[in-house]
């Protein structure tokens, strides 16, 4: 009796890590082919709107008539004004005050890709903005966070996904006044 306990228990435990090991490769991997149609598919110019608003708070502002390009990457257009906004150093709001925008360029990572392309799950990954050094300013780097994504719908025509300013440097210092935003873009494809 006591050998067919052991016996079962032996069996239970290599159960155990058979199916545990299995969890592992249950993942469906994205291939090359799905990525080259996702980024095909989500090839256009969408029209939208951008909210922005604190990482953890209310709403700022709300930015009409935005524009996001989908190529092989996502680049739009980020206006400097709400950053300006809430920043104390004066001389630093005026400059981005003045530049008014910048263009936020972000490589796309795929996390997942469902119906055969019809919804697309992504990851951004944006390169900070550096604004070199004028007059009294010295350089200005907005930080952009790349934990942040999006979703696309084929069947919409419609893209979605949020950027974040975490930090700014001037001078290579940190601008303690900054608090982080979240720049949500939502459009369709013109």
């Amino acid at each position: 009796m006591k050998k067919k306990l052991i016996g079962l228990k032996i069996l239970s435990i290599l159960s155990l890590v058979i199916l545990l090991s299995g969890c592992n490769d249950d993942e469906e991997k994205i291939s090359a082919k799905q990525i080259r149609q996702a980024l095909f598919d989500m090839k256009g110019t969408y029209h939208g709107s951008i909210e922005v608003a604190f990482y953890h708070g209310d709403e700022i502002t709300k930015i009409d008539n935005a524009k996001a390009k989908s190529r092989d990457s996502l680049s739009f257009v980020m206006q400097l004004a709400p950053i300006a906004d809430i920043i104390d150093d004066k001389q630093v709001a005026k400059t981005l005050r003045d530049i008014e925008e910048v263009e936020v360029k972000a490589e796309y990572e795929f996390l997942q890709i469902d119906n055969d392309g019809y919804s697309v799950h992504f990851v951004l990954i944006p390169e900070n903005i550096v604004i070199p050094a004028n007059g009294n300013t010295p350089d200005i780097t907005i930080v952009l966070a790349d934990t942040f994504g999006g979703d696309f719908e084929k069947a919409f025509n419609f893209i979605m996904f949020n950027v974040s300013p975490k930090e700014i440097l001037v001078g290579g210092t940190k601008l303690d006044s900054f608090k982080q935003l979240v720049y949500h873009f939502r459009g369709e494809y013109e």
